[in-house]
C-alpha cells in the first residue's frame, strides 16, 4: 500500500489498480486512462463511478470496521436512489483488495461528498464515452505532474 501521506505515490497506486465489476464478467474491467466501453455497452447510464468506504485516509482497518462503513455506504447510496454493483479494487498483484461499488449517474458533487463522508482518498469518475478518470481528494503536489487522468480536487 502507499503512504497515505504521499499525495502522488497515493494516486500513482490508484491508477495502477485493477477495477472489477464481477457481475458483469470481462466487461467489468476498469483501469484509469482507459475507456470502459464494454462496461458502458452493457449499464447505460450518463456518469460512472467506482466508490469504496474501505480502508478511510488510506490506512488498513479490521474487517469489521470494514463492513460497517460500507454498509452505511450502501444506506447512503440508496437513500440517493442510484444504482449500484458490487465491484472491488485491488493492486496488480491481487494482494490490496478493497471493496465498493460502481454507481451510474450520481452527479459529481454527491459523489465528493461521500468520498469525504467515508475518508477516501480517491474514487473513480466519468462520463460515458470518455476514459476512467481518477478524482484525488488532495491538492496537487508539485512531483505529481506525470499522472494522467487524475483530478486533483483538493
Amino acid at each position: 500500500m502507499a503512504n497515505p501521506d504521499d499525495p502522488a505515490a497515493l494516486a500513482a497506486a490508484f491508477s495502477r489498480a485493477h477495477y472489477f465489476v464481477p457481475a458483469l464478467g470481462d466487461s467489468g474491467r476498469l483501469h484509469v486512462g482507459t475507456q470502459a466501453t464494454a462496461l458502458e455497452d452493457r449499464l447505460q447510464a450518463e456518469r460512472y463511478a467506482f466508490i469504496t468506504a474501505w480502508n478511510a485516509d488510506s490506512e488498513r482497518e479490521a474487517r469489521v470496521d470494514n463492513a460497517r462503513a460500507d454498509g452505511e455506504l450502501i444506506a447512503a447510496l440508496d437513500e440517493l436512489g442510484v444504482p449500484r454493483l458490487r465491484a472491488h479494487a485491488q493492486d496488480a498483484q491481487g494482494r490490496h483488495r478493497e471493496e465498493g461499488w460502481l454507481v451510474q449517474n450520481l452527479a459529481v458533487a454527491e459523489l465528493d461528498g461521500l468520498a469525504r463522508r467515508f475518508g477516501q482518498d480517491g474514487v473513480l469518475a466519468w462520463p460515458a464515452g470518455e476514459p476512467v478518470r481518477l478524482r484525488v481528494y488532495h491538492a496537487e503536489p508539485a512531483d505529481a505532474a506525470g499522472l494522467l487522468w487524475v483530478d486533483w480536487v483538493g
